[in-house]
């Protein structure tokens, strides 16, 4: 087998809706429903789902068809187990959790059931659906499966006796280094099952990032939402496209630092710059955005990169503030106005234009071209220099677009040189 990673689920709408999540992010996914078959022509699957049809089984019943499932797994040194749970978790949690740690010789299962996406969410382990506490929704009702309790500690304990501990919200917030952290205090207590809080996608990611960090087998447990990050935090593959195009900067930041970096680039590299008129931000909106697109389009046309740059002397930002005074607004309003300016610019650049990559200098201009772009975090993939990271937003639209983000007063002289060489070689 050539399988980086398999997923065990209790039925065939479970199997699909986590594969798929593998699959859209370019890795070959199968799904069987036989196990009896699962040597046959797989060598080529990057993702094998296997379903077990297991969720209306007893107890003893699901577990056996498990730990098959798992045993035939490890006999193949497939790298990660993901035991696939319902977002509502409905069936044989308990039982699965451990027949897959037992079958596959790990000693952990990190489990998170959150699907925010679809409102499945937990605080405080406290499993919910459109913040309703599973025991007060239709799923308590269930007339084959019906889920009587919220607390997943008192779920999961009902078919397993292994030691259970939980991690909350606020250690999840603190991000992946305090994730693994708490979660390494947990197993020197002989924690064996953890539970963790996530109420939204940057949750997840954070959450499957201190997973990659943990030096342990570890078998991990959840819905459709944690295995959407799972492909690109575990780099199952190098699977976004190969992007043509030219690399695209936007500066917003007033530092001298980086006018100094732009000044470097022009110098060294055929490079065109494109200062924006900040009388027509004020007073032509539309037009000046227009107008800034056209001559971007040319550029790429002629094979150039390209830096769009909100000032390029002190001068320029004195002036800006005067305009903006005319206009009523202080300081902070200018920058928001100006900022939110370069963040159209940049989505309407990602939306109609090939690219290779963008590059944002400025905090606020980062942080305005990602909710333009309906981004809910970042994919942080590689530093292309120290506190220079590049990736990619979560975002259904851009999801593809590598983007590096810089602080105003970071990097060398070199950094933009060194930014598009880095994203030039894809």
């Amino acid at each position: 087998m050539s399988v980086k990673i398999a997923v065990i689920a209790d039925d065939l709408t479970g199997s699909n809706d986590t594969g798929v999540q593998f699959a859209k992010k370019g890795l070959k996914t199968g799904v069987i429903i036989d196990i009896n078959s699962l040597s046959k022509g797989l060598k080529k699957i990057d993702v094998l789902v296997i379903d077990t049809e297991s969720r209306f089984d007893s107890r003893d019943v699901a577990y056996e068809k498990v730990s098959k499932a798992a045993s035939i797994l490890k006999k193949n040194n497939v790298s990660y187990i993901y035991k696939k749970l319902d977002s509502t978790l409905r069936g044989n949690i308990g039982g699965e959790i451990e027949a897959t740690l037992k079958a596959s010789n790990s000693k952990l299962a990190i489990v998170v059931p959150a699907l925010p996406q679809n409102g499945r969410t937990t605080i405080g382990s406290i499993h919910m659906v459109n913040n309703i506490p599973l025991e007060k929704t239709e799923i308590a009702k269930d007339p084959i499966t019906p889920v009587k309790h919220s607390y997943i500690p008192e779920i999961i304990s009902q078919q397993t006796n292994k030691k259970i501990g939980t991690i909350n919200l606020q250690t999840v917030l603190k991000g992946p280094k305090y994730i693994k952290n708490e979660i390494r205090s947990l197993r020197k207590r002989g924690i064996e099952i953890v539970v963790i809080d996530a109420i939204n996608d940057n949750n997840l990611v954070d959450i499957a990032k201190s997973i990659k960090l943990l030096d342990e087998k570890v078998v991990i447990v959840g819905s459709a939402g944690l295995a959407e990050f799972l492909p690109e935090v575990l780099q199952l593959s190098d699977n976004r496209k190969e992007r043509e195009g030219s690399v695209i900067i936007i500066a917003g930041s007033v530092s001298d630092i980086t006018r100094k970096q732009i000044n470097y680039a022009t110098k060294e590299l055929d490079i065109d710059v494109i200062d924006i008129n900040i009388d027509k931000v004020f007073e032509d909106w539309s037009s000046e955005k227009i107008r800034i697109l056209e001559l971007v389009k040319e550029s790429i046309k002629s094979n150039k990169d390209v830096i769009i740059r909100s000032a390029k002397s002190r001068k320029q930002v004195e002036y800006a503030r005067k305009i903006g005074l005319k206009k009523g607004l202080n300081n902070y309003e200018v920058s928001e106005k100006i900022a939110q300016f370069l963040g159209e610019i940049g989505k309407e650049i990602c939306k109609s234009l090939e690219i290779k990559g963008l590059m944002l200098t400025g905090g606020d201009i980062a942080i305005k071209t990602a909710k333009l772009m309906e981004a809910t975090g970042t994919i942080i993939g590689d530093e292309i220099l120290p506190a220079i990271p590049y990736g990619y937003f979560i975002s259904k639209q851009f999801g593809d677009i590598p983007i590096v983000t810089k602080a105003g007063a970071f990097g060398p002289e070199n950094t933009i040189i060194k930014v598009i060489e880095f994203l030039k070689k894809g």
